[in-house]
């Protein structure tokens, strides 16, 4: 849809046709006739016959800036995305280590009560050999006695 506008840049008026909105055709407009009218100002008497090429230069600079400044923000922005997918996979990995670590610690939990239960077990019987042992070297000496009086 084409738009029709008439507008005033530095005096003069101008039909604008464009795909734009209405709005849009008229601050472009505006945003031209402030630029000739603050070059005007600059340049003076002198350069009165040059205000639109000296506009347009100043325009087509800001213009020439924005599009660096454009670049070097989707440098920025495409930078930053690899950083955030590098991060993200840093996290995913950290997650399944922390995963892994959990089962770990499950594993060797259970493992320690395995553990626990056969040291239990192993104490018990060393108390059954002590005192099977104590009990030998009871009968020993009891039987020591009898061979002394046997002997005696």
């Amino acid at each position: 849809m084409e738009n029709k506008v008439t507008v005033k840049i530095y005096g003069q008026e101008y039909t604008i046709a464009g795909d734009k909105p209405e709005e849009t055709i008229i601050r472009i407009a505006e945003y031209v006739d402030n630029k000739m009218r603050l070059i005007s100002k600059v340049a003076g008497e002198a350069g009165q016959g040059n205000i639109g090429i000296l506009s347009a230069i100043n325009i087509a600079e800001e213009y020439f800036d924005a599009l660096a400044k454009t670049e070097q923000l989707s440098i920025a922005k495409a930078k930053l995305e690899n950083d955030s997918k590098y991060y993200l996979k840093m996290w995913e990995d950290a997650k399944q280590n922390y995963a892994k670590y959990q089962e770990s610690m499950k594993n060797m939990k259970s493992m320690q009560k395995e553990e626990s239960s056969k040291i239990e077990e192993l104490q018990a019987k060393c108390n059954e050999y002590e005192n099977a042992f104590f009990d030998l070297q009871m009968e020993n000496i009891r039987l020591k006695s009898e061979l002394e009086k046997l002997k005696g």
